[in-house]
């Protein structure tokens, strides 16, 4: 027996809290993917969600300049001052609030900015609200923390945004947060400012904190309202959350930030400490310019923005021509969620039947060669995630094998 390999007959106990937990199925579906491209075998992927674009140059160079200068040490908890002060003023400018450096904290992606904010916020017992379909990690980071999710599933009615009625009727009295996801993955849809002030009115005289995960709020095609320009009166109950991976194409950099209450931030900043302590130290240099006021930085955010709704007009318009597919408009991120609920249960290229959306997800990947997500990932089956974040010669070669594998017996 090598160290390297081995082979054991032991039982490990391992922690109750892992039982309940489900595995990201983007993160499996990558895997996945790139199993395939190993193999040599030519897989378009609309499983994953980020940018295909490049860092703008001016963030990259921060990095190659940071380097040079040796800043490969250890910094605070949280970041450095400048990109602390950076993501206040930013946060600042965005909401209406005025942020000071110890009311924000940077972490390692918006991803743990969540995590660490349940974990801050909630206990046993306690509940919070997610509106579905939802981000795969939304559930699965609640009940880490030991609390239970609360879904409200939305419809194509409502264009996948909750209702102030649905939002009254789940509130309890173990309510501890609500989770406002706009532009939301994985429908792409956007709250209205009406609606939005229709869940403060229900929320006013509750203490339920509201957490606004804002990470797409650069690839919106219509008129963004912000939560707290909206109800500026939830500021000290409102936990923003928001990063450089969507609008930078910064995804492997890792950089997001939580901005809300000065004690809620130093919970937070707390748990941190024992944990990650900060983002690499090179990627807080490179995120200091992308968080600083600069206008080749902005037009390259409106130019990937710009190509995002291009983008989606194409896919949308190949969509539409394919029999037992239907959707409705995303109004921001990149994403287009399908209800193919009919093709489910009948005879499709080849005779295959799918019974279920993981069955067509793995008939797609098999056949077509084609990577999407099902929608039981993200708590709405009979639907498919297509990220539209890719070229799109790889949106109309695609989309032409979805519509080759899909074709009606």
């Amino acid at each position: 027996m090598t160290v390297n390999n081995i082979v054991s007959e032991r039982q490990y106990r391992l922690s109750q809290r892992l039982a309940q937990l489900e595995p990201s199925a983007t993160a499996s579906m990558s895997g996945k993917v790139a199993q395939l491209r190993a193999q040599g075998i030519n897989v378009i992927s609309f499983s994953i969600g980020e940018p295909d674009f490049d860092t703008p140059a001016p963030i990259k160079a921060a990095a190659v300049a940071a380097l040079e200068r040796n800043h490969t040490h250890y910094t605070p908890t949280g970041g450095i001052a400048d990109l602390r002060r950076a993501v206040a003023q930013r946060a600042s400018s965005d909401n209406g609030v005025d942020y000071t450096i110890n009311q924000v904290t940077v972490t390692t992606g918006a991803k743990e900015a969540l995590y660490f904010a349940f974990q801050a916020l909630c206990d046993a017992g306690d509940e919070v609200i997610i509106p579905t379909p939802y981000w795969v990690s939304y559930v699965e980071q609640v009940r880490l923390a030991g609390a239970k999710p609360v879904l409200i599933q939305t419809t194509e009615a409502t264009g996948f945004k909750i209702t102030a009625d649905q939002l009254a009727v789940h509130l309890t009295p173990r309510t501890r947060a609500v989770i406002l996801n706009s532009p939301s993955n994985p429908t792409g849809a956007v709250y209205s400012a009406e609606e939005l002030r229709a869940i403060a009115d229900v929320l006013r005289d509750t203490d339920v904190i509201v957490i606004s995960d804002e990470i797409y709020d650069a690839i919106c095609y219509v008129d963004y309202a912000r939560w707290l320009r909206v109800a500026p009166e939830f500021a000290d109950r409102t936990l923003v959350i928001n990063g450089a991976s969507k609008a930078y194409a910064m995804t492997g950099w890792r950089i997001g930030y939580v901005a809300g209450p000065g004690p809620i931030l130093e919970a937070i900043k707390a748990i941190q400490s024992h944990s990650t302590t900060h983002p690499a130290s090179i990627a807080q240099y490179a995120a200091l310019v992308a968080f600083s006021p600069s206008e080749e930085i902005d037009q390259s955010v409106a130019a990937m923005a710009k190509a995002f709704h291009a983008r989606r007009d194409l896919i949308l318009s190949i969509l539409a021509t394919i029999p037992g597919v239907a959707y409705t408009v995303p109004d921001g991120a990149f994403y287009v969620f399908p209800n193919v609920s009919g093709l489910l249960n009948r005879p499709l290229a080849d005779g295959v039947t799918c019974a279920t959306c993981q069955d067509l997800m793995n008939y797609l990947l098999d056949r077509a060669h084609i990577g999407v997500v099902s929608g039981d990932a993200f708590g709405a089956p009979g639907y498919l995630r297509l990220s539209y974040a890719t070229g799109n010669d790889d949106i109309v070669e695609g989309m032409r094998r979805f519509a080759d594998a899909v074709r009606l017996s």
